[in-house]
Order: structure tokens, then C-alpha cells, then sequence
């Protein structure tokens, strides 16, 4: 008989697989650290945009504009993350770092991790939810941070018009804008465009833990984790607490739909967070290694919120 640990091994193991292997790299040198930011330029404007492409076009407008629990995912999301940009900022970081602390406590791997681990778990009928969950906290997750980034790493005149074009020529924002008008019109693109778009998004998971694992062989693991553990606290607990009030008490969720997001909530921070860090300088050492942390622990914690849903 499976047990409640079964489907999360069965997710977290690839994951962890696939960051040793990037730790191992770096450790023996078989791959230099200039190759760290190559793979995350790489899933940052390639990999990245093609999978947020592919995971809108794929889908219905119906689905994309189920409301209720879509309000839910992106409530309990921005509440996640006014908490830790409040903690962050309580102990005196600067804006951009309180910002990147934001993203770090409410950004779950609802993508590399999430969607394998619910459809093990409860069918194949989770995977709609959990790839909607992802859909809904890139589009909002990201939108936000790189208008707060914009506007705080670089405070010059200009400010907000500067971080709005940020925003519409970020990669990880004008794939979903591109893909929601072909799929509301019901516009098809051509076979094999769509097969070289799968292909590049396949690759954004194992580029992006590989390039983690590479970046962590450089690391005290023991200043990184001094550095994440308040926002992996939030992201493993409070998150998935906040889901659950929105989606069960507060929202008209579908009871089935209400539990695939708490357990989408609470999975461990996203490994594209570490792609943002990199890009604008801020926090990669305590980025990459709560991404690793938080993955741990979520062995535990994703267990016992399953095992509480049931």
C-alpha cells in the first residue's frame, strides 16, 4: 500500500537528483562557475518564456479565468509575500532585498515540482489546477518583483515608465501575454513550432536546479540557510495555512480544487526564483540555497499537509 511519503519522494528525489548533480560539477570542477550564469541566461530567455508559453496555450480561456480559485492562488500568494517583504524590512534590508525576500516566502515550484507530484498523488485530474496554480503565480509573482525591482535597484528618473517596459520585455511575462489572445481567439499555431516550443521548455527545470547545485558548490551551506530560514517558514507554513482559508472558508472553491491548491502552496521555494536573484545581483547565496533547504524540509511538510487533506 502507498503511503502519504510515496508521491513526495517520488517528486522531491528528481529534483534533489538533479541539483547534486550541478553541486557535484562545480565541487570537482568538471563545470566552472561562468556556467552558472550562462544555464540561467539561458532558462531566463529561452527555456523559461517557452514554458510559461506552452503551459497558457495549452489551456482554455475558462480555465484561465476560473475566478474564485484563481483569487484564492493569487491572494494567498501576495499576502505570503507582504509578510516577508514586512519581516525583511523590518530588519533593515533595502527595498530590493526585502523585495527578493517577497518572492522567496510566497513562490511555490508549483512547475518542476507541483504538477508531478498532485498528479502521482490524486490523478490526472490535478494536473489542470496545479499547471493553473503555476499560470497565475508567474503571472503575478514575477510581474510584481521585477516592477519593485526595476523601480528599487536602479532609482533613477523615469522610475515607473522604466519599470512598466521592464515588465512588457521580460521573458517570463510576454509569453503568457502573447499565448492568452491565441488561446481566447482559439488561434493554433503550427505543429512544429509547437513541438521546438515543448522541447525549450522541458529544458527549464533541469537547467535551472542544475545551474542551483553549481552555484551552492561555492556556498557555506551554514550562512546560506542563517540567511533563508525565515523566509522558507513562510513559504512551507504560512502560505499553505493562508490557502487553505482562502480556498476553504473565505472562497467558493471546488473542494477538490481548494486542496490541490494548499498542496501547491505548500511545496518549497522555485528553483526560477534563483533565475531572477541572479539576474538583478540581489541575494543569490540565500536564494539558491533556501530553494535547497525549503526542498528538504518539504518532505516533511507536504506530507503532513496531505496527509491532513486526505
Amino acid at each position: 500500500m502507498e503511503s502519504t511519503l510515496d508521491p513526495v519522494l517520488g517528486a522531491v528525489l528528481p529534483v534533489f537528483g538533479l541539483v547534486a548533480c550541478g553541486y557535484l560539477a562545480g565541487r570537482f570542477r568538471i563545470v566552472t562557475q561562468v556556467s552558472s550564469h550562462a544555464l540561467n541566461q539561458f532558462v531566463y530567455a529561452f527555456a523559461l518564456p517557452a514554458m510559461l508559453f506552452i503551459a497558457v496555450y495549452r489551456g482554455s480561456l475558462d480555465e484561465i479565468l476560473s475566478g474564485a480559485f484563481l483569487l484564492a492562488v493569487i491572494g494567498a500568494t501576495l499576502a505570503t509575500a507582504a509578510a516577508g517583504f514586512a519581516l525583511s524590512n523590518f530588519s533593515g534590508a533595502s527595498p530590493a532585498e526585502s523585495t527578493m525576500r517577497a518572492l522567496n516566502a510566497s513562490f511555490a515550484n508549483t512547475g518542476y515540482l507541483g504538477i508531478p507530484l498532485v498528479t502521482v498523488a490524486y490523478g490526472e485530474r490535478a494536473a489542470l489546477p496545479a499547471a493553473l496554480a503555476t499560470v497565475a503565480t508567474n503571472i503575478v509573482s514575477f510581474a510584481l518583483a521585477i516592477v519593485c525591482l526595476e523601480l528599487f535597484v536602479n532609482p533613477r528618473g523615469g522610475g515607473m515608465r522604466r519599470a512598466i517596459g521592464g515588465v512588457l520585455r521580460s521573458p517570463l511575462i510576454w509569453p503568457i501575454a502573447l499565448a492568452i489572445p491565441l488561446v481566447g481567439f482559439e488561434i493554433k499555431i503550427p505543429l512544429p513550432v509547437e513541438r521546438f516550443a515543448s522541447l525549450l521548455a522541458a529544458a527549464a527545470g533541469p537547467c535551472a536546479l542544475f545551474a542551483i547545485g553549481l552555484f551552492v558548490s561555492q556556498l557555506s551551506i551554514r550562512a546560506g540557510a542563517a540567511a533563508s530560514w525565515q523566509s522558507s517558514v513562510l513559504k512551507l507554513a504560512l502560505h499553505p495555512l493562508l490557502m487553505a482559508l482562502l480556498a476553504f472558508w473565505l472562497l467558493p472553491v471546488d473542494t477538490f480544487w481548494a486542496k490541490i491548491a494548499v498542496v501547491c502552496a505548500s511545496l518549497p521555494l522555485g528553483a526560477t526564483a534563483f533565475v531572477l536573484a541572479q539576474r538583478y545581483k540581489l541575494l543569490e547565496a540565500e536564494t539558491s540555497t533556501g530553494a535547497v533547504i525549503s526542498t528538504a524540509a518539504s518532505v516533511i511538510t507536504v506530507s503532513l499537509v496531505m496527509g491532513v487533506l486526505g
